[in-house]
């Protein structure tokens, strides 16, 4: 091996490169380091991903949404579907596109049942998308599925059914 090719990344060290400057805060230079991959992999799924996440935490919601669509059409994967399908809805929601957040985080909850911060990202979009029974019914599954607290545990039964019935009066008269 010669010395440029010893000094020449891969692409996955590029990354991993990235996402530390990302956990270091210093989030322009980790950027440039997505973007200028972008230049060599214009259609890699991670890459696409990873540049609508760099987007997304400078707080450029709409630069972020047609990466992490991007990605996700050119078939990204695994742990990464499931974040990216998240970090979509989420996006959408924050820029006041309820309906599509709903959407995408339903397919993220549908495709990733057992990821519960999927389910509250969910429970958030239908309440700014005016669905607040649908809101209220998916933290009370999400509470009831994973708390320990014994207090709620105790009352889990009566939730359980308040959960089915949230617009229930019993009225005696």
């Amino acid at each position: 091996m010669n010395i440029q090719e010893k000094d020449v990344e891969t692409k996955d060290e590029r990354i991993a490169r990235a996402r530390e400057l990302r956990d270091q805060d210093q989030l322009e230079e980790s950027q440039t380091i997505l973007l200028a991959l972008m230049d060599d992999f214009p259609e890699d799924p991670l890459v696409l991903y990873e540049v609508g996440g760099s987007y997304d935490v400078l707080g450029e919601e709409r630069e972020a949404i047609p990466y992490y669509e991007d990605a996700i059409e050119e078939g990204l994967s695994g742990d990464d579907l499931q974040e990216c399908l998240i970090c979509l809805g989420s996006c959408r929601r924050v820029i006041g596109e309820f309906s599509a957040a709903v959407e995408a985080l339903e397919t993220a909850v549908s495709q990733f049942p057992d990821n519960k911060s999927g389910h509250v990202f969910l429970a958030l979009a239908y309440y700014s998308n005016d669905q607040k029974e649908a809101a209220m019914r998916t933290l009370l599954d999400v509470l009831l599925q994973t708390t320990t607290n014994e207090d709620i545990l105790g009352y889990a039964d009566v939730f359980e059914f308040y959960k089915d019935n949230l617009e229930e009066v019993w009225d005696d008269e």
